[in-house]
């Protein structure tokens, strides 16, 4: 699943969170979460799901879309905000 990876690297990345904030979000440690982006913890589909909706999106969309458009879908989710709680990062949500 190296590709799903690489996007969920990059759409935190995108949105300039650093890992402890998406971490805090999913309720585990910022070590934890680095070793699931890194691959070194297995990304099982409940997690996926978990990460998805963080950033206004399916499951579906970060296994089957384009990143560029995940990217498109990021940027152009009024919602997203709200899905942060007031958390901003340095591009999308600023």
């Amino acid at each position: 699943m190296p590709d799903i990876l690489t996007r969920v690297r990059r759409l935190r990345e995108i949105c300039g969170f650093p890992q402890e904030v998406v971490a805090d979000k999913l309720g585990i440690t910022q070590a934890a979460y680095s070793r699931l982006e890194n691959g070194r913890t297995r990304l099982d589909l409940d997690r996926l799901d978990q990460i998805a909706k963080l950033y206004g999106l399916s499951q579906q969309d970060m296994i089957k879309r384009p990143s560029a458009e995940l990217m498109k879908l990021l940027i152009d989710n009024p919602d997203l905000k709200d899905i942060w709680g007031g958390v901003t990062g340095d591009t999308v949500m600023a």
